[in-house]
């Protein structure tokens, strides 16, 4: 039977991790996106910031309650089964280790930006700069409870590297997450025509930026998984780790497969009337695909390097 401690711990990562998307996403979301759909009267989306804010102060609320989960799945690792958990053991993590203090910031980025999407709904202009400072508070902070941090291999460059991927991801996955969900929500009363109209210039502003996303996700990953598997390549087959990076990797391939059929495929047949539903249901397939591999990473960042095993 697995340990509770560890079963928690994997699934309050995968949680703060989606959490984290999900909240850089509705930022990029609002002001890119938005903010190009806004230079039209063709295209203005009046409902989608209000929808965004409320999906970010879910997700913003999310990684709190993973981080909650995390510190008590990381106290309860220092106690033997049966043990009581203690607070001055929980004071002692946290003030007496680098997680700690890392946890501590991804803490408070995801109250300021859980009060900033709060906010947004009603007082959007100081809304949407908390909401946003504390986005980019919860990206920053991200690394700091991983190997970025306490691995040797990833070095001075771990940190920044790591950075690099959490915002390109966002960009790419959090912001199609908040696209399909908010944006798509923000024209269900419109009619065929005119919602067909936004949705397909909703998908191209959406578009570029989803491509540097990627292209930042990708290489800041391949530079630090090269570094991680300590630049040799059989590592990838004779460790444990390796292996895990190697499913991680075939469901990126497959993500970026679906991402490129979306903007190569379906973004030619914009416009019509039936092109919604075409590109939602292959959006949410490939945002089903992120989940998973999103699982697999929060497996993967618990794992010993190879050489540390």
């Amino acid at each position: 039977m697995p340990d509770l401690a560890a079963l928690l711990g994997a699934i309050s990562r995968w949680l703060g991790f989606a959490g984290t998307l999900v909240v850089v996403g509705a930022g990029v979301f609002s002001l890119a996106v938005l903010r190009t759909l806004r230079r039209s009267e063709d295209t203005d989306l009046p409902l989608a910031p209000r929808q965004a804010a409320t999906m970010g102060a879910a997700a913003a609320a999310a990684i709190a309650l993973a981080a909650l989960v995390r510190l008590y799945a990381q106290a309860r690792g220092f106690l033997e089964p049966g043990q009581p958990l203690r607070l001055d053991l929980v004071r002692t993590v946290l003030a007496d280790s680098a997680w700690g203090r890392g946890w501590i910031a991804q803490f408070l980025g995801a109250g300021l930006a859980l009060t900033g999407f709060l906010m947004a709904r009603v007082m959007p202009g100081l809304g949407w700069v908390m909401a946003v400072a504390g986005a980019s508070a919860v990206a920053l902070a991200a690394p700091l409870t991983g190997h970025a941090i306490a691995a040797e291999p990833a070095g001075r460059w771990g940190y920044p590297l790591e950075v690099l991927h959490v915002l390109g991801s966002g960009m790419w996955l959090g912001t199609l997450t908040v696209v399909v969900t908010a944006g798509f929500a923000a024209t269900r009363d419109m009619g065929e025509d005119s919602r067909a109209r936004r949705i397909a210039a909703m998908v191209r502003a959406f578009s570029p930026i989803a491509l540097a996303g990627a292209a930042t996700t990708i290489l800041a990953g391949l530079i630090l998984a090269f570094r991680y598997l300590g630049g040799s390549l059989a590592a990838l087959w004779t460790t444990g780790y390796g292996r895990t990076l190697l499913l991680k990797l075939a469901l990126l391939t497959a993500v970026m497969g679906f991402g490129a059929y979306n903007w190569r495929v379906q973004g030619r047949r914009l416009g019509d009337p039936a092109a919604p539903a075409r590109i939602r249901r292959s959006s949410v397939l490939e945002l089903i695909l992120g989940t998973i591999l999103l699982a697999v990473t929060a497996l993967l960042v618990s794992m010993p390097l190879p050489g540390e095993e």
